[in-house]
């Protein structure tokens, strides 16, 4: 069965965030391959304070999938290639965003994943990013905004209370 496959950590599920997934749930076989802990604690230790929860950001990620796939972020997985990481799926669009890239040595940037998705007959879309009063929304800014206690700034950003 063909899928339309996403990679991100999500956290904050942020507005930015649901552009990209509410774009993949136009698609059959939504899926969305997330981390059970945050990659930048193995990358670039130590991993940001998250935003939400681990329950609630699968809670959320699944109101935009057929299937949420959680995987450890470990030494072993950041080692793999990015076309070895999607050769595991049988894709017709990966849907990622503006900017991102994945894989050994960030060898999953936007130009290397157009190719791989040539090559096999895959739709690749990059969602561009969402902007708020002209910066990008990103969850580091929102974890900016909240240690500064700005919680309005960082309410728009997310679109939701806290």
């Amino acid at each position: 069965m063909k899928t339309a496959l996403t990679i991100g950590f999500f956290d904050g599920v942020h507005l930015g965030h649901q552009a990209l997934l509410r774009r993949l749930r136009e698609l059959p076989h939504a899926t969305i391959l997330t981390f059970s802990n945050h990659p930048q604690g193995l990358i670039r230790p130590p991993a940001p304070e998250l935003l939400i929860s681990y329950e609630e950001r699968l809670k959320q990620l699944r109101e935009y999938a057929d299937q949420v796939l959680v995987v450890p972020f470990t030494a072993e997985f950041a080692q793999m290639r990015f076309d070895e990481l999607l050769d595991h799926f049988d894709l017709s669009h990966i849907i990622l965003g503006e900017g991102s890239v994945f894989g050994k040595d960030r060898g999953g940037t936007m130009e290397a994943v157009r190719l791989y998705g040539l090559e096999r007959k895959i739709a690749v879309e990059y969602i561009p990013k969402v902007l708020f009063e002209g910066a990008p929304i990103s969850s580091s800014r929102i974890r900016k905004a909240l240690g500064e206690g700005n919680t309005i700034l960082a309410e728009q950003l997310l679109g939701k209370r806290l």
